[in-house]
């Protein structure tokens, strides 16, 4: 709904996967991993932006060390 550019590393992917270790689940847990940490995560920094009176171009996602790292322009 922003329009902002949204890119990731393959490092996210592989963060992901590894979290998901029950294949019961199928996707359930990819949704629970993106509801419940990268999008609160993200929307905390967009509405802190827009507090600010500024405005977010782009959005990166990485991960080191299993966390997930976030970048905003």
């Amino acid at each position: 709904n922003q329009g902002v550019q949204l890119t990731y590393d393959d490092a996210v992917i592989d963060a992901i996967a590894a979290r998901c270790t029950e294949t019961e689940s199928g996707g359930r847990m990819i949704d629970a991993i993106l509801t419940q940490t990268v999008l609160p995560e993200m929307s905390k920094a967009f509405l802190e932006a827009m507090m600010d009176g500024k405005e977010i171009e782009k959005a990166t996602i990485g991960a080191k060390d299993g966390d997930f790292v976030y970048g905003f322009e």
